[in-house]
């Protein structure tokens, strides 16, 4: 059976549960977290989670297990059939995960261990996150389509939510702003995927694991 190492309040973790749970995939979960412990790097090089165990071995890295679970799972696809549009939905991704989640990972220390970032990084976030928001409009089909690459749920959709979740919190702390608002569609697409059983299922988890984990970040 497949293995799933990691923990719930972290989001690149909830985009790998979320695909295996939408395949309906049988697998243990491992709470685990990032760190030097011999065991997990033997399991995952950098100490990153999410990491899956498999009958062939361990896969680290989320963009690396989200493309195997589907060529390994195709059952219940996550990718359209045509390679071009497989493409864009790589695309949509790679923004939501270089120019949406990774600026905002950079505002993390203040907004989640009150520990102040400079005005620097905070203007360069800012920038990058607006540019990623103009890609993402560029990009996505919303709202003529219900889901960002078409009529059905994709990868993208996937990666996109828990990107943004971080995104968003931090972008209201930090500026007041609501990251959402600024792409037409993408507030109704958030409800609605916001809705699904597994959504709701694993933002649960993540609730119930934040002051724990918050706790954790302020006494680094």
């Amino acid at each position: 059976m497949l293995k799933l190492y990691g923990f719930a309040v972290s989001n690149y973790f909830n985009m790998v549960k979320h695909a295996m749970l939408y395949k309906g995939l049988a697998f243990d979960e491992v709470t685990t977290f990032p760190g030097a412990d011999p065991a997990y790097i033997d399991k995952s090089p950098m100490g990153k989670v999410p990491c899956i165990e498999t009958e062939q071995g361990c896969l680290a890295e989320t963009s690396v297990i989200l493309s195997y679970l589907e060529a390994a799972y195709p059952e219940k696809p996550l990718y359209p059939a045509d390679a071009f549009q497989r493409a864009k939905v790589n695309e949509i991704m790679k923004v939501a995960e270089l120019y949406i989640e990774l600026p905002a990972r950079r505002l993390f220390p203040e907004v989640l261990a009150g520990k102040v970032v400079s005005d620097d990084i905070k203007a360069e976030s800012r920038e990058t996150l607006t540019k990623g928001c103009k890609a993402l409009a560029a990009l996505i089909q919303l709202p003529e389509s219900p889901y960002v690459a078409g009529d059905s749920v994709s990868m993208a959709d996937i990666v996109l939510r828990y990107a943004l979740i971080p995104a968003g919190m931090c972008a209201h702390a930090i500026y007041q702003w609501d990251l959402v608002a600024e792409v037409p569609g993408l507030a109704q697409w958030s409800k609605r995927m916001a809705g699904q059983d597994i959504s709701q299922q694993l933002d649960k988890a993540n609730q119930e694991g934040m002051a724990a984990f918050l706790q954790a970040m302020k006494s680094k």
